[in-house]
């Protein structure tokens, strides 16, 4: 089989999948249609190419500060025509059935997570102190400052931990302590590395559809501390025996405002079942295992069956 693959060249997810493609004698091209025999489009439909068509979505608009209809336009027009769509989780699917137009009554319907590899950093390394990692592109609703806060409590409790902050900080400001260290945009030896030394990680932006950084903890062998609405994190950590979800929180997906302080704002009684969970993981030193359902190799096997369900 032959797959052509539209705005995903050089993406992670398509990068991941390929080399199991390749052993399953499957080949992709971004380029040219020729010769292929299904079209897969990531996010947007901007070419027609007459194959049978498969989106892949991420999230949606919902900013209620924004015209999120209209910024999700080119997404609904892609949902509206595809012959079968792949949600990164349920809730994903959710919140794209609650935005988007919907889809036509034949389009067929699948929930794929993202996927690793196992150990794809390498066995654990241990070293001196506590360390928890944090990955993501910092805009506000990733919750960076509450993060932050969350440390600051808890070094009360582990003065030798050390929080490691990967990812670009967008409008964040950098936060002095002496036990933070930010890294920005680094290659994949110095991120792998840094995940093989970790104890945990945190994550608690809301509504999240299926962040890789929680992927990519969990094939680390990392515990993930989340809450119970974090969309795909949430879901992935239910299915992952170690990780801690924190019961609590605003749960709807109807329009609000997630640039806004009042948004990202987490409870006292979250914040404490927050800082009880990393007390517990620094305790305990558990290691997770990578689910067969979050591994690359699944993920490429699950999306050949798509895209043969539809010859």
């Amino acid at each position: 089989m032959k797959i052509f693959i539209e705005n995903g060249e050089g993406h992670i997810v398509t990068e991941r999948m390929t080399p199991h493609w390749k052993k399953m004698g499957v080949t992709v091209q971004c380029y040219d249609t020729r010769g292929c025999d299904v079209h897969l489009a990531f996010v947007h439909l901007t070419r027609g190419s007459g194959l049978p068509t498969v989106l892949r979505l991420d999230s949606v608009y919902y900013d209620a500060d924004t015209n999120y209809n209209a910024r999700n336009s080119g997404i609904s027009q892609a949902h509206a025509i595809a012959d079968a769509i792949i949600y990164q989780s349920n809730s994903s699917k959710q919140m794209c059935e609650r935005y988007l137009t919907p889809s036509k009554k034949s389009a067929k319907k699948f929930v794929i997570y993202n996927g690793v590899d196992k150990d794809w950093c390498g066995p654990h390394k241990e070293i001196a102190g506590d360390h928890i990692i944090v990955s993501a592109k910092w805009r506000r609703h990733k919750r960076l400052k509450e993060t932050i806060d969350l440390f600051r409590e808890y070094v009360k409790y582990f003065p030798k931990a050390t929080l490691h902050i990967f990812g670009m900080l967008h409008d964040n400001v950098p936060v002095k302590h002496p036990n933070i260290i930010y890294y920005g945009h680094v290659d994949r030896k110095d991120f792998a590395y840094h995940h093989s030394i970790a104890d945990f990680t945190i994550h608690l932006s809301k509504k999240d559809s299926c962040p890789n950084s929680v992927v990519e903890a969990i094939g680390a062998g990392l515990p993930v501390i989340t809450t119970d609405a974090c969309g795909g994190s949430t879901e992935m950590c239910q299915m992952t025996e170690g990780c801690i979800i924190v019961p609590g929180e605003d749960k709807s997906i109807e329009p609000c405002y997630p640039y806004r302080d009042s948004y990202n704002v987490i409870s006292p009684k979250v914040q404490e079942g927050l800082l009880d969970a990393m007390i517990q993981v620094t305790k305990e030193k558990p290691r997770v295992k990578l689910p067969q359902v979050l591994t690359a190799e699944e993920q490429a096997v699950r999306y050949l069956e798509v895209f043969k369900s539809l010859k």
